[in-house]
């Protein structure tokens, strides 16, 4: 069994984080499921959450790869996506940020459509390796290739 770490734990004052984030690690990779819709507190959810996860994965294995699987629905506020953009331009700029990126978003998922370009565009925008996928087998043989290049 794995130690999950999710965001349903956060402390927030304010305003309460929309969506869920779990993850859990498996060697170099972290495992993530993200449930949507999400807001902009998400993003300080989840920041807090897996900052110290990072770190041991850093620690362990020098690198790491992180698989994001959508359910329910990949809709984000602008302001979630503003937000996001940010966390991955601080990880990037901490040497923090994961060595590729897959995201699972299946056939008909709320958003899926509308939002796919948006988050290439986001990881692209801070210079990160990041594919998606509408399997999770497809997802885990690229992250485990040894090629780096996004096509997105």
């Amino acid at each position: 069994m794995h130690s999950i770490a999710s965001t349903k734990y956060y402390p927030y004052a304010g305003f309460k984080p929309h969506g869920l984030v779990e993850f859990y690690q498996r060697q170099n990779t972290l495992f993530t499921t993200a449930v949507g819709p999400f807001n902009e507190e998400i993003i300080d959810a989840l920041s807090f959450t897996q900052h110290t996860y990072i770190e041991k994965i850093i620690a362990e294995h020098g690198d790491w790869c992180e698989l994001v699987e959508f359910e329910n629905s990949c809709m984000a506020t602008p302001g979630a996506l503003e937000k996001l953009m940010m966390y991955l331009a601080d990880l990037k700029r901490q040497n923090s940020a994961p060595k590729k990126t897959a995201f699972i978003i299946k056939e008909g998922l709320e958003g899926g459509n509308l939002l796919s370009n948006t988050y290439c565009n986001l990881y692209k925008k801070t210079g990160m390796t990041m594919q998606i996928f509408k399997s999770k087998t497809a997802a885990l043989n690229w992250l485990s290739s040894e090629t780096t290049t996004a096509i997105a």
